[in-house]
C-alpha cells in the first residue's frame, strides 16, 4: 500500500528539496528480500519515495517490486510515525 504522508507545508518543501516524495510502502507481507533482512511474510514500511513506475518503487537505498492489486491512501504523518515506531518494536522483540 502507498501511503502519502500528509505534511505541513514547509516539511514538504524541505522533501522535495531532497528529491523525495513525501510517499512511503508499507506491505504487509514480504515475498522475498535480496538482502536477506527480511523474512517471507514480515512486513515492510520505506523510507520516502524517490522514485514510482509501474510496479517498481524506489526510496534510499531499496527497490521493492510490487505484486498485487494494491491501495493508494493519505496518511499524517503522526500514523506513518506510529506505525513505524509498531514495526520497531515488532522487530526488537524478534531479537531480544
Amino acid at each position: 500500500m502507498l501511503l502519502d504522508v500528509m505534511l505541513p507545508d514547509f516539511q514538504e518543501r524541505e522533501i522535495k528539496a531532497q528529491s523525495l516524495e513525501a510517499t512511503v510502502l508499507y506491505a504487509q507481507a514480504v515475498m522475498f528480500d535480496s538482502s536477506n533482512k527480511l523474512k517471507p511474510g514480515d512486513s515492510v514500511l520505506s523510507d520516502f519515495q524517490i522514485d514510482f513506475e509501474e510496479c517498481i518503487f524506489e526510496s534510499k537505498g531499496v527497490l521493492y517490486i510490487l505484486a498485487g492489486r494494491g491501495a493508494r491512501k493519505h496518511a499524517s504523518a503522526p500514523a506513518v510515525e506510529a506505525l513505524r515506531a509498531f514495526k520497531n518494536a515488532d522487530v526488537n522483540e524478534r531479537v531480544a
